[in-house]
């Protein structure tokens, strides 16, 4: 079984997670993130899915602007909106993961696909 669906374009891990008092939390644009890829789920009718098998994860990014960025900086804050919403158990479940950049996309956002492992 497969899932293929677009989410929204997410922070860079740099700008989701802040310093506080010796400990990271979540930063504002981490929790508006967080808050819009859960009502996406929500409208995909994917919200608490609750996928328990390991899957391959492949993305496509289309970003919002021509601006240069490294691929490995979004799937974070991605995977963690998808654990909190219920779309699978946990992100330590993905035994694999190819990452494409796409093209620039009014708003930007994210292709993913999520293959179920048989095992």
């Amino acid at each position: 079984m497969s899932y293929e669906f677009e989410m929204p374009w997410p922070p860079s891990v740099g700008s989701c997670w802040r310093a506080y008092r010796n400990r990271l939390i979540l930063s504002k644009r981490g929790r508006d993130y967080r808050k819009s890829a859960i009502e996406k789920l929500k409208q995909l009718n994917l919200l608490d899915e609750n996928i328990s098998k390991t899957v391959h994860v492949s993305l496509v990014l289309n970003p919002p602007t021509l601006r240069r960025y490294d691929i490995d900086n979004f799937n974070k804050a991605l995977f963690d909106a998808l654990s909190h919403g219920g779309f699978w158990i946990d992100d330590e479940q993905v035994t694999s993961l190819s990452i494409k950049k796409g093209v620039k996309t009014k708003g930007g956002n994210v292709m993913v696909t999520v293959n179920l492992n048989k095992s």
